[in-house]
């Protein structure tokens, strides 16, 4: 039998772990009690789980990418030394104590000139400096259990994959609001959102009026359980409803509003529960003692 090994693929996972080392003594920094719990390493992606409370900030991953990065340019050594597991220990190694050890370890250390940033037990492969890690970046941060964060990671040659994706979006939106540069693409979204905020503004302000003069002059029913039941075109908004019908029908006790595709709400003053009288009429919605909506062919046969 013959084994061989993928030299790019073992080197993409070289830097991609050299790097989770580092990423594992910067947590610890901003995170003093933190350890690790989990890690995953791919081809120049990682991800990794540490115990914390909170997620960190934007500025947090932005710092610890930078301190990363700082080191990984600033070409430092990466050193494995065989020795025993107390001598590691002393040297300031991290080990998982709920882990199980040999006698003789490997000590994975990361020097900034002669000041050890990295000490761990580990028994996978890494570069031998930091520079062939090429580069660093985050693309992800996420609570995946009850104390327990994850932050997933891109080095070498998927950083400039990202780099170029992310520049191809940029370029596709240049082209779409017709700027000449970057530099000028916020400028022109902001503008677009302050326009499409006013015009929303508007259409509401015009879509309530409509709304208000169609409950005043829409033929309206009533019966045992109802003061009023009035149809509404299809178009009808019914996220707007609720608060246009409290407003238009305080005093009244109970009603009914729908569709003829059997969208549905219906309005008390808390007095009758709105949600026992979809009950009431096995109608198929939710809701509360004030208000209950949904969509049910049936709310047509209630007269």
């Amino acid at each position: 039998m013959k084994l061989s090994v993928n030299p790019a693929q073992r080197y993409a996972k070289m830097r991609a772990h050299t790097a989770t080392h580092l990423l594992h003594a910067k947590l610890a920094e901003i995170f003093p009690n933190t350890k690790q719990a989990g890690s995953l390493v791919e081809s120049d992606f990682l991800r990794f789980d540490f115990y914390a409370d909170t997620l960190l900030s934007n500025t947090q991953l932005k710092e610890i990418e930078n301190w990363i990065n700082q080191r990984i340019y600033s070409a430092f050594p990466v050193t494995l030394t065989q020795t025993t597991f107390d001598e590691a220990v002393k040297l300031g190694a991290k080990a998982f104590f709920e882990e199980k050890y040999e006698n003789e370890v490997r000590l994975i250390r990361v020097y900034d000139n002669d000041q050890c940033i990295s000490a761990e037990l580990c028994g996978g492969t890494h570069v031998q400096n930091t520079r062939e890690i090429w580069a660093f970046t985050i693309i992800s941060q996420e609570a995946v259990a009850s104390g327990i964060k994850r932050i997933s990671a891109l080095t070498g040659p998927k950083v400039i994959e990202k780099l170029h994706n992310e520049e191809a979006i940029l370029d596709a939106q240049v082209q779409a609001l017709e700027v000449k540069s970057y530099s000028q693409l916020n400028e022109k979204i902001t503008k677009f959102i302050k326009e499409y905020t006013e015009t929303k503004s508007k259409l509401e302000s015009i879509e309530t009026q409509m709304l208000t003069q169609l409950l005043k002059n829409v033929e309206k029913g009533k019966n045992a359980d109802f003061e009023y039941i009035f149809q509404l075109p299809p178009e009808t908004n019914f996220k707007a409803l609720p608060n246009l019908l409290k407003q238009q029908f305080p005093t009244v006790k109970s009603l009914l509003t729908y569709t003829p595709e059997g969208n549905y709400i219906i309005h008390t003053d808390g007095s009758i529960s709105a949600k026992s009288l979809v009950q009431k009429y096995q109608l198929k919605g939710w809701g509360s003692d004030t208000v209950a909506q949904g969509k049910d062919a049936a709310v047509m046969n209630i007269h």
